[in-house]
Order: C-alpha cells, then structure tokens, then sequence
C-alpha cells in the first residue's frame, strides 16, 4: 500500500506538526508500507518560488491535482493531510492540529484577511475538512472550533491527541531545577508581551527562554533572562529536567508538544486555558497549572518556584508516574487500526 502524508514543511524541522509527521513515517514504514511525503519540496514548481506567501498559497493547490491526477490514473493509495495542506480531494484522514480561523481572531482579536493569508488558509481547511472522510482532532476543543466555525458534522470528527516516543523523555539524571523555562517562537500568539511582564516581575528568578528565533531588543534589558537558539531536539529533554517549571503564556494551541514533553520529564507546566495544559487540567492532570492572566501567571510561577525541594521533587515523581498516557506506542495502535480498516 502507498500512503501519501501532505504537510507543508514534511518532516523536516522540529515544530510540532513536522515531528507528528515524522512519527506517522515511522509507524507506517514499522507496518511495511510505503510512504510518500508530499511537502512543498516534492512538486518543482513550488520549490522554485522564493516568495513564501506565493508558494504556501499555491501548494494546497498542487497537492490536491497532483493527488486527483493519481487516483485518475488508477493508482492505489491513502491520503494522510495536515491540516490546510489537501483541500479539494477525499483524504482519508485530515490531522486537524488547531483551527486558523480560531487562532487568527483569538490571537489578532479580529476576522481573517479575504485575501492571501490566513483568510485563504482558512478558506483550504474549511474545504478540506469538507471533503475529507475523517478528520482526527488534537484535542476536544479544537474539535469543536471546526464543528462551530467551518460547520463540520462533528460525527467524523474524532479526538487523537498527540504522542511521544517515552525513551527520550524521562526521569533520569535529573539535576538541580534551576530555570523557569519557556519553549516556542517569541511572537504574539505564544503570548511574548506577557512573558517579558512575567520575566521583569520576578527579577530574583532564573528564565531560560528556548526559541527558533531571537527574543524582541527589550529583553536584553532583563539580566534574569538566558536565550537559547535553535536547541536540537534531542537536547530538549536535558532542558527540561533543568528546569523548575514550564511556562506557556500562548494566546492560542491546539495540543502543544512541548507540554507533553515537559510532562514526561516531571516537570510542571503552567498557562492558559488553552491547547494540552486546557486538556490535561479538565482531567486533573498533576502538574498542570492554569492562570487566568499575566498577573496571575507571575504568582503561580512564583508558588511553584518557592515550593520546598521535599514537595516539589514529590510533585515531580508524580507527574512522572502518569506519563504512560502519551506513549506513541497508543498512536501506533490507533494508526494501524485505522488502515488496517481500510483495506
């Protein structure tokens, strides 16, 4: 069997949507078949345009003929598309990691552009999760966005949250917590204003920003503040076990990685009501903290902090004893089964 998985970047890069598709190449190659990653480098076309705007609002489109021209010639296949990536064919399954009509009023405070942009985005998801025979939802709220706002029948709509591979992620060697620590792009959506509010207002704590791109010129004003670029993804869990707690201040997640991650190391995690932490507290997740502003933020950040190290390395065995929750050996069963029902 081929299997086509459609995502923008493929499994290049460590963001999250590209590390998801990487573990569904994995799986799928374990169960011998054959995968193909259409991203924007497959088509040649795409690959030569240098204007980025141009080439994300042209590859939904090359994807979704190229994917037609396929099933017109008589070739046998699957369809795994991430989210705006296969808009006008029948993928078998749609991996909806969040809702960009959703994100761009909740983190611009305004509808999306009509033109080029997040409206045109918008636009490829809404038709994609027309089209599609199942849609897999990282998370029940992010079921309900595209239930609400692209008016799609929430009976092919199914949960499958995110997975990671445990023996990365662990408990061992775990040193000194010494860092309050954030992971994400410092841009407005993962909530920057709030987190440089919350870095000034604690100036006796430690922070150590993680990040694909450099921290905005007011930062280096903060001597409590330590950035690091472009860390390789296996450093991350040494990351984690250094520090005291993760702070997330995002405006807008669908279910974020990089909280399961922390997780699995025992490290608390504490944010808004949005994305993974939103999920995992409605369950009563240990270790996971939400506030309601930037205000509130700074004092659970600094509770958690100020914890004797008796309750705190407590609290850390037992977020630690809940991490089989995240195995991607559960994605492995889900996926399997799924195609296993499509033969």
């Amino acid at each position: 069997m081929i299997i086509y998985i459609a995502a923008y970047n493929g499994s290049g890069g460590q963001g999250g949507v590209e590390r998801v598709v990487a573990q569904q190449c994995n799986i799928l190659k374990n169960l011998g078949v054959k995968v193909i990653i259409l991203d924007k480098t497959y088509f040649k076309i795409s690959n030569k345009i240098r204007n980025k705007k141009i080439q994300v609002a042209l590859y939904p489109i090359l994807v979704s003929l190229y994917l037609t021209l396929q099933k017109l010639r008589g070739v046998t296949f699957k369809v795994i598309a991430h989210g705006y990536c296969s808009p006008f064919y029948r993928n078998d399954i749609l991996i909806a990691h969040g809702n960009m009509k959703c994100y761009f009023q909740t983190v611009m405070n305004k509808k999306p552009n009509r033109l080029p942009g997040s409206g045109l985005l918008s636009f490829y998801e809404r038709w994609a999760g027309a089209f599609s025979k199942n849609i897999w939802a990282v998370s029940n709220k992010v079921k309900s966005e595209w239930n609400e706002l692209y008016n799609i029948n929430s009976h092919k709509i199914k949960v499958v949250r995110n997975f990671i591979n445990l023996a990365q992620f662990d408990y061992t060697d775990v040193n000194e917590a010494e860092y309050v620590t954030f992971v994400g792009r410092l841009e407005k959506g993962k909530g920057i204003d709030d987190l440089y509010y919350i870095c000034k207002n604690l100036p006796d704590t430690s922070f150590h920003l993680v990040s694909s791109i450099p921290a905005p010129q007011n930062f280096a004003s903060l001597n409590n503040v330590l950035t690091s670029i472009a860390v390789p993804y296996a450093k991350m869990p040494e990351i984690f076990k250094k520090s005291r707690v993760l702070i997330l201040p995002s405006y807008y997640e669908g279910y974020e990685l990089v909280t399961i991650e922390a997780l699995c190391c025992g490290c608390p995690v504490i944010g808004y009501n949005v994305g993974a932490i939103r999920e995992l507290y409605a369950e009563s997740f240990p270790g996971v903290f939400i506030a309601n502003n930037k205000e509130d933020l700074a004092q659970v950040a600094y509770k958690l902090i100020s914890l004797d190290n008796e309750k705190y390395y407590h609290l850390r065995q037992t977020i630690y004893s809940k991490r089989e929750l995240f195995s991607e050996e559960r994605y492995a069963e889900i996926l399997t089964a799924a195609f296993n029902e499509k033969k």
